[in-house]
């Protein structure tokens, strides 16, 4: 049995799991899988006003998970092996959540949502951290629950962020004098830092 075999098992298997049991878990897994992610912009704003003495953190976090996301995830994964998302019709899986027929590998919410958490551990803010990568996991493994990812691109997603967040870790200080103080001395102004 190959990796990628083990990996289309392991969703036939969460999706027999959590999907079609019964609507009210159906609503919660797709909601969790789909709708949960558009929280987080309001959660960092939040983070950002209630925890000031964190601001570096958070910012050099979100950084990490971003970068990874737009560069490693976006633009250079998908064209050194491109793997389609799962066809559940073909697995034999039950379908509640449509997902666009593009890229699978690696996972973009994974990516995004492990680079925020690695960084939030990486920069100093564990606590936060901690919260953050519940987040992850529930959204991930609901993911590939619904069939829109297989298990090895939520793994991949994963590695992308802390690949990110190292970066941004290497980079600190260069940041931090040419993005971060600039940013907040100029949102300072405005009443916002």
């Amino acid at each position: 049995m190959n990796i990628l075999s083990v990996d289309q098992n392991i969703l036939i298997w969460l999706n027999g799991f959590l999907v079609g049991k019964n609507p009210a878990l159906d609503f919660v897994v797709k909601f969790l899988a789909a709708y949960l992610i558009y929280a987080l912009p309001i959660v960092l704003i939040i983070l950002w006003f209630v925890y000031p003495n964190k601001r570096k953190a958070l910012f050099m976090s979100v950084l990490g998970g971003a970068l990874a996301w737009f560069v490693i995830t976006k633009s250079i994964v998908p064209h050194i092996w491109f793997r389609a998302r799962p066809d559940l019709a073909i697995l034999g899986a039950k379908e509640i959540l449509f997902h666009r027929p593009d890229y699978s590998f690696p996972s973009d919410h994974a990516t995004m949502l492990f680079g925020l958490t690695f960084g939030l551990y990486v920069f100093g803010w564990k606590k936060a951290g901690n919260w953050f990568l519940v987040f992850a996991i529930l959204i991930t493994l609901c993911r590939v629950a619904v069939g829109v990812h297989f298990p090895l691109d939520v793994i991949g997603g994963a590695i992308s962020g802390l690949i990110g967040v190292g970066i941004v870790r290497v980079f600190e200080k260069f940041i931090s004098k040419v993005i971060f103080d600039p940013l907040v001395t100029l949102l300072r102004k405005v009443r916002l830092a």
